[in-house]
């Protein structure tokens, strides 16, 4: 079915994974965030962020992003219990330009001062329309993170060892996987999940998102039969109007 989309996307990937070609030194503007007018919900989920973190930490940054990682320090407040472990590891997998790492950052940085954030990005040469790659883009998003790390990388080929795993849309269906370029041999959602698994520490917690209900359905399908301790949070609203397609959520539990 994917047959010449699959020929074209394994001779794309393997020349960008070998030429890892860029444009040097991303750097985003930032605008005037006052600027922005908030209906009374949207203010009412800052102000309750607010109780906890420092936004401020968000404030250099163009709105989209700002908003951005809004989205997802609320997903992670809601849904991420901290264990008492005082020092910890965290895992993004698939983490493309990682435009959202400092909702990541702040999250755990307002519970345990020290950790180590490790984000991995298979396709991290690929290059955006302004001809920066993921990596050099991410470079951006994290620098100044103290223990921060973007890696370039296939999921299956990393074995450390993490208490929390943030895993944010991942290709559970054949349909994205190719028409994000990549070949078809990387579409291994079962033993990707397993492997994601076998990262977790005991008491470990692994977050997924998945984009519209046809792959959160077949999430569902997939977890059942794993066997795995799953808790399935459903819909999460998405307050800032940021993405097309809904995004669903569940979590993990070692």
């Amino acid at each position: 079915m994917y047959f010449l989309d699959n020929l074209k996307n394994n001779f794309d990937f393997f020349i960008r994974s070998r030429m890892a070609f860029s444009r040097k030194n991303f750097k985003e503007k930032p605008e005037d965030l006052s600027k922005i007018i908030f209906n009374q919900k949207q203010q009412t989920v800052i102000n309750n962020l607010k109780n906890t973190y420092d936004l401020d930490f968000l404030k250099n940054s163009t709105k989209r992003i700002f908003l951005e990682n809004i989205y997802f320090l609320k997903v992670f407040d809601k849904y991420f219990s901290i264990n008492k472990n005082d020092n910890i590891k965290i895992l993004d997998i698939g983490s493309k330009n990682w435009s959202y790492v400092k909702s990541e950052y702040l999250f755990f940085f307002a519970h345990k001062k020290d950790f180590i954030l490790n984000g991995i990005e298979l396709d991290c040469n690929r290059l955006n329309s302004n001809f920066y790659s993921r990596a050099e883009i991410a470079k951006f998003y994290s620098k100044n993170l103290k223990n921060a790390n973007y890696t370039a990388g296939d999921l299956m080929g990393h074995n450390e060892k993490y208490d929390y795993i943030i895993w944010i849309l991942p290709f559970i269906l054949k349909y994205p996987l190719v028409k994000w370029g990549l070949p078809l041999k990387y579409f291994k959602p079962e033993e990707m999940l397993s492997h994601a698994y076998s990262l977790l520490n005991d008491n470990g917690q692994m977050l997924i998102i998945n984009q519209g209900i046809s792959e959160f359905e077949a999430q569902k399908e997939l977890n059942q039969k794993s066997g795995l301790n799953f808790e399935y949070f459903g819909l999460i609203e998405d307050d800032f109007n940021l993405f097309k397609n809904e995004r669903y959520c569940c979590k993990i539990t070692k």
